[in-house]
């Protein structure tokens, strides 16, 4: 039978658990904030084919996600399930996330097609390798219900300050170089440096529990029998589903306005490159001040309406961003501070659910697969992410957005819509779903007897 893992968890292993997650998300943050306008104004290429050229990581990743979650559950290691990936994943994350800021300069459209989606479809693939089995390990280090909300809080503050580098910093950092070009790519090499290094220090000083990892199979069918009962198992978990939608949407809004900020800031509020890190410092610092107090209310309160309470504030400050003129940087101080607050529940709450909803899976079918879950999660942030992506490249092409030039009435209007209305929009479809997940503080303690009765009942025979 496996080991039960401890109820409390050492800050120790909380600490060098988040450092990871500084790593990743410093990762995430600068493409998020930053690529599409690296491609467009620096790299030069155009809005349309560096939107398409990231799609095609995307088409990959429908499949990579839940192939990658299935494989780290049946996985056997002497260094463990999850940990092993970490491991060996390391270094190539780093070279990988390097190359993506890496564009040579010149290259015809179908050319620079070819490169982004090369470079950003391996990044992708390594950085699926690696995150997944990162994201799961939280699952199966502790199953208490406030414990993984404590272990969650941790590793948001790492990935706070993950965000905080890569929005904030990588800008500085791109203007000490001669040119915007170098700057870029000596930026993305720090950055993939300290990237692999955050992954394997939690190699070296987090040790997941001991787990049975499901017999091999040497026939081919078999394997890819197991995948879809996997699947399907994970799809027939209602609270997961539920969960992962809702999360989805959010993802969708918040990435559209990561995309478009440059822009709205540049182009909108007609300021310069420099007044975006200090916005997004404002941001992220009130994210982060803001963890404490969501911590304390997820302690107190549902999880499920902790998060609604901060999609309501995220939804305010979004709407009203939408009235912004030029110059108004005082306004748009007050409204980041609104969203910062509402933000700091997207990022402490759902990661603290996901393994609520695992557990739920498991006292369905007897088994804990945690791997399955990660990468359906997984694929549906990434693909919110990229849609999104893609959305803000198409509407830059289609209302005729020029870089580095004044923009035209019709072009700021697009940057407006994907930097407020369209993002609110998402953040409030995701409240419904919210409203109607099941998995309350009683209801997981129910859960988590009928799983140990289980697991009592099949070591008694």
């Amino acid at each position: 039978m496996p080991a039960t893992p401890p109820t409390r968890l050492s800050t120790d292993t909380k600490l060098s658990y988040a450092i990871g997650n500084i790593g990743l998300q410093m990762l995430v943050a600068s493409m998020s904030f930053l690529l599409m306008l690296f491609y467009t104004d620096v790299a030069l290429v155009p809005p349309a084919v560096a939107g398409a050229a990231l799609l095609v990581g995307k088409v990959w990743d429908t499949v990579n996600d839940p192939l990658f979650g299935w494989l780290t559950d049946r996985t056997r290691s002497r260094h463990g399930r999850h940990r092993v990936y970490l491991i060996y994943g390391a270094l190539p994350l780093g070279l990988a996330a390097a190359a993506v800021w890496m564009v040579p300069p010149g290259l015809s459209p179908w050319a620079a097609f070819l490169w982004i989606a090369i470079t950003y479809t391996v990044f992708d693939t390594v950085m699926t390798l690696v995150q997944l089995p990162y994201q799961a390990m939280a699952a199966n280090l502790t199953h208490d219900y406030d414990e993984r909300t404590s272990l969650t809080a941790f590793a948001s503050m790492g990935a706070l300050l993950g965000f905080f580098a890569g929005s904030v910093l990588m800008p500085v950092l791109v203007r000490t170089a001669p040119d915007a070009s170098t700057g870029y790519a000596l930026a993305g090499a720090c950055f993939g440096l300290a990237a692999g290094v955050a992954v394997a220090v939690v190699a070296w000083r987090v040790r997941e529990p001991d787990a049975t990892a499901q017999p091999e199979s040497a026939d081919t069918r078999a394997a890819w029998d197991s995948v879809r009962a996997t699947l399907r198992e994970t799809l027939r978990n209602r609270p997961f589903l539920m969960l992962v939608g809702a999360v989805g949407l959010v993802r969708l809004g918040l990435t559209l306005v990561q995309a478009s900020l440059a822009y709205f800031v540049i182009y909108q509020l007609q300021g310069n490159k420099g007044d975006l890190p200090r916005f997004m410092a404002i941001l992220l610092g009130v994210v982060g001040l803001s963890l404490f107090a969501w911590k304390r209310v997820v302690d107190r309160w549902e999880k499920n309406w902790a998060y609604i309470l901060g999609l309501l504030l995220c939804i305010a400050g979004l709407a009203a961003l939408y009235g912004v003129g030029p110059g108004q940087q005082s306004t748009v101080t007050v409204l980041l501070v609104v969203i910062g607050i509402g933000m700091g529940a997207h990022w402490i709450v759902p990661f603290a659910m996901v393994p609520d909803t695992i557990d739920h899976g498991h006292m369905q079918v007897g088994e804990r697969k945690t791997g399955m879950y990660y990468g359906l999660y997984g694929l549906v942030d990434k693909l919110a992410r990229t849609v999104a992506t893609v959305l803000v490249a198409g509407m830059l092409d289609m209302t005729g957005y020029v870089p580095n030039v004044a923009q035209s009435t019709q072009a700021l209007q697009g940057i407006a819509l994907m930097t407020s209305i369209l993002p609110a929009l998402c953040l409030g479809l995701a409240v419904p779903l919210l409203l109607a997940y099941p998995i309350t503080r009683t209801r997981h303690a129910d859960i988590r007897r009928s799983v140990g009765a289980r697991e009592a009942g099949a070591a008694g025979r």
